[in-house]
């Protein structure tokens, strides 16, 4: 089916920084708020913030541009999931849903089953998302070609 997630980076600036360069590349981490947002990893790990995760390099791209406020490059770049992140599993669980089943709630799902299976890393919950994600839009796409 499918076996990676997206995260986002932001280049922005030219030449190392120590040399008197500009570069500062950031991800995108959801925020407290629910919103996203590029930050520096320190500033990130100060703040306990998960990076994002997206199941498609649109959604990720789109979603970076939107949260731009340097409007440095966007690139989404591949993630494989977490050796922890029980695909086969997630696969199984989003095949026996319906397709047309809203994104929040299959999310919702699946982080509350991640939950009670005794994750605790949010980092590893929020990729169990994105890969449920990712299924779900490779299950609408083969109804979609199909025409079913």
């Amino acid at each position: 089916m499918t076996d990676t997630i997206y995260s986002v980076m932001e280049f922005h600036g030219t030449g190392d920084p120590y040399f008197g360069g500009t570069a500062a590349d950031w991800s995108l981490y959801k925020t407290e708020e629910d919103a996203f947002a590029f930050i520096s990893a320190a500033e990130a790990q100060r703040q306990k913030l998960v990076k994002a995760y997206f199941p498609t390099v649109s959604e990720a791209e789109k979603t970076g541009a939107a949260a731009s406020t340097r409007q440095g490059r966007i690139s989404a770049l591949p993630i494989k999931p977490r050796l922890d992140v029980p695909s086969a599993q997630i696969s199984w669980i989003v095949g026996n849903k319906h397709v047309g089943e809203p994104d929040s709630e299959l999310a919702d799902d699946l982080a509350d089953r991640a939950k009670r299976a005794g994750a605790s890393d949010a980092d590893l919950i929020a990729q169990v998302v994105a890969f449920a994600l990712a299924c779900h839009r490779a299950n609408q796409a083969l109804v979609a070609h199909f025409r079913l």
